[in-house]
């Protein structure tokens, strides 16, 4: 079902696959060379998506290859819930040949702190226990990384390795001890309604003041810098930048860290992305997950935000790259103004490329997919 397709002059590959996932995030990663690939599944979108993550899985698995980590940055159901109900259809024996290892904080002593909340209607709680009993039944619960927190570094096959920049001990402990009570209908913090800032013009948003996401989930959400022989990247959940940015202190990086690619925060919200943290990343490549999830994202901030740092470190240009076409299908292709074409789209200053399945090329030996 899935064809993988290597670059026979590079010979090493990075496959980056940004699933569609309605409003949340599922990407698969795949690296390694002609001979043989390994790879990475981070969350696995809305419960909608669980058939393509057992296919996923299945497609792997049939090749005699392995899942180095199944990653679930953190317990909201636009990140968990695809993934817990993809395993559970597939066979165990698939799974336990299959999956290395498995990095999700809301496990084993977090588990054990949370079954009391099973009823209490909170977000995504109810999921990360269903997760846990499912990792159980299929045996390979055992696969569960005890904790995840900043500054460790998961060594993976072939060379590859992650470092952990979110979250930190203080933020692991508060999901242990409070855990967000309130509705799935409810907007959480960053999911501001974006039709007023839609009607501005990008050049005018650069300075705006943005809000803090207090979001206990989102604050203990996991953040990687990804590394694989000269192709580097940075995969940031739902974290929020100030973590990020305590946790690079753990590597020593003082200064900047460049990096090929950047998935964006939160699926481009608000509160989750700020100069601070695009300078220490220094990219022109973001890689956005979203439908547009009725308007509430991406914020036309952060867009300005990306711009305005393009500007400030010389850079020519920004290329967004989405798994989904929101700017035409929730926006009807009103999101940018007249102002915002002439300045940044007509002069190629700001590039949005929608990924589809023939992969788009970043650079030699790095391809992106949208499906």
């Amino acid at each position: 079902m899935y064809k993988q397709v290597f670059n026979k002059k590079v010979g090493v590959m990075v496959k980056i696959h940004m699933m569609k996932a309605q409003e949340g995030d599922f990407i698969w990663l795949s690296y390694g060379d002609m001979e043989k690939e390994h790879h990475l599944l981070i969350d696995g979108g809305v419960k909608d998506c669980r058939e393509r993550y057992a296919d996923v899985v299945r497609s792997i698995s049939a090749k005699g290859e392995s899942i180095e980590a199944i990653i679930l940055t953190h317990i909201d159901c636009d990140h968990i819930a695809g993934a817990c109900e993809g395993i559970a259809k597939v066979d165990a024996g698939i799974l336990q040949r299959t999956v290395k290892k498995i990095i999700f904080n809301a496990s084993k002593k977090i588990h054990k702190e949370i079954l009391v909340s099973k009823n209490s209607g909170e977000y995504g709680v109810k999921e990360g226990i269903e997760f846990c009993k499912i990792l159980k039944e299929k045996g390979i619960y055992d696969r569960i990384v005890e904790r995840t927190i900043a500054g460790e570094i998961i060594n993976l096959e072939n060379g590859a390795l992650l470092k952990v920049i979110s979250p930190g001990e203080k933020q692991l402990e508060k999901l242990l001890d409070k855990w967000e009570s309130y509705e799935k209908k409810q907007l959480s913090v960053g999911y501001s309604p974006n039709l007023e800032k839609v009607k501005q013009n990008l050049a005018d948003l650069m300075r705006d003041k943005s809000g803090i996401d207090s979001s206990v989930n989102n604050a203990s959400s996991i953040a990687l810098l990804f590394e694989y022989q000269n192709i580097k990247g940075a995969f940031l959940g739902d974290a929020k930048p100030s973590i990020c940015m305590e946790g690079m202190k753990e590597f020593d990086i003082k200064d900047v860290y460049p990096v090929d690619f950047v998935k964006l925060s939160h699926h481009g919200s608000i509160a989750n992305t700020n100069l601070k943290l695009l300078k220490k990343l220094p990219t022109v490549n973001y890689l956005l997950s979203t439908n547009g999830h009725e308007k509430k994202v991406p914020s036309k901030v952060v867009i300005a935000k990306l711009l305005r740092n393009c500007q400030e470190e010389n850079k020519p240009k920004i290329v967004l790259y989405c798994n989904y076409d929101w700017w035409e299908s929730q926006y009807h292709n009103k999101y940018f103004t007249q102002k915002d074409r002439q300045l940044y789209i007509d002069t190629g200053v700001l590039k949005i490329n929608l990924l589809g399945g023939e992969g788009t090329s970043v650079k030699d030996g790095l391809i992106l997919y949208g499906k």
